[in-house]
C-alpha cells in the first residue's frame, strides 16, 4: 500500500505546475478571448479561430485539428472600414515576411470587398496540418493608402507545451511505476528474510 501512495505522491509533484492552466493555454471563453492582433503598421485588427464542431474555445496561433474551422477577424478603426479588405491563407514556406507569394502560397481567398462594419467571419478547411499565414491587405479605393498584415499560425500540429505535457506524464508514471516497483520488492524481501 506505502508504494502505491509513493506513486500518488510523484504524480502529484509532476503534475503542480500544469495545475490551474487550461487544457489549450490559447484558448478562452469570449469572443476575442485572447486576443490575437495583427499589426497593419500603425493600425491593427483582431484575429481569432475556432472549430465549434469539436469544442467551444478560440484560437490564436494553434488550432487543434485538421478540418473546417471558422476564422474571424475584427477592425475596429473607421479608417479600415472604409478600404477595401483583401484576404487570404497562405502555406507558410519559412520565409521572411514579405518574401512569402500570395499567389503561389494561396491555400484559401475571399473575394476582395469593403466590410464596413469592420468585421469579417469565414470558414476555411485546413485539410493538412501544418503552418499558415493569414495574409491582409487593406486598400483605399484611390490605391494611396495600404496596410498589409500576416497572422502566423498553424493547424492540426502539438504546441510545444502539450509536447511537454504528454513527456511529463509519461516520466511521472514511469518514475513512479519504477519507485512502486521497488517498494514492492523490498517489502517482500523484508517479510521473506
Amino acid at each position: 500500500m506505502r508504494a502505491y501512495s509513493g506513486l500518488g505522491i510523484v504524480l502529484i509533484v509532476a503534475l503542480a505546475p500544469f495545475a490551474g492552466r487550461p487544457a489549450f493555454a490559447k484558448g478562452g471563453w469570449h469572443y476575442y478571448d485572447p486576443e490575437c492582433p495583427i499589426e497593419l503598421g500603425s493600425k491593427s485588427m483582431k484575429f481569432v479561430a475556432s472549430q465549434p464542431k469539436s469544442t467551444v474555445e478560440r484560437f490564436c496561433d494553434a488550432i487543434p485539428d485538421t478540418g473546417a474551422a471558422v476564422i474571424a477577424l475584427d477592425a475596429p478603426d473607421s479608417e479600415l472600414r472604409d478600404m477595401v479588405w483583401d484576404i487570404r491563407i497562405l502555406r507558410d514556406q519559412g520565409k521572411k515576411d514579405g518574401e512569402e507569394d500570395p499567389n503561389a502560397d494561396l491555400v484559401f481567398r475571399l473575394p476582395k470587398e469593403k466590410h464596413r462594419n469592420g468585421m469579417v467571419n469565414f470558414d476555411a478547411n485546413f485539410k493538412s496540418a501544418g503552418e499558415y499565414i493569414l495574409f491582409v491587405e487593406l486598400s483605399s479605393d484611390d490605391g494611396t493608402r495600404k496596410y498589409i498584415g500576416r497572422h502566423h499560425f498553424t493547424a492540426g500540429l502539438w504546441e510545444p507545451m502539450e509536447i511537454y505535457t504528454v513527456a511529463g506524464l509519461v516520466a511521472a508514471v514511469l518514475l513512479g511505476g519504477g519507485f512502486a516497483a521497488y517498494r514492492y520488492l523490498a517489502i517482500r524481501r523484508v517479510k521473506s528474510a
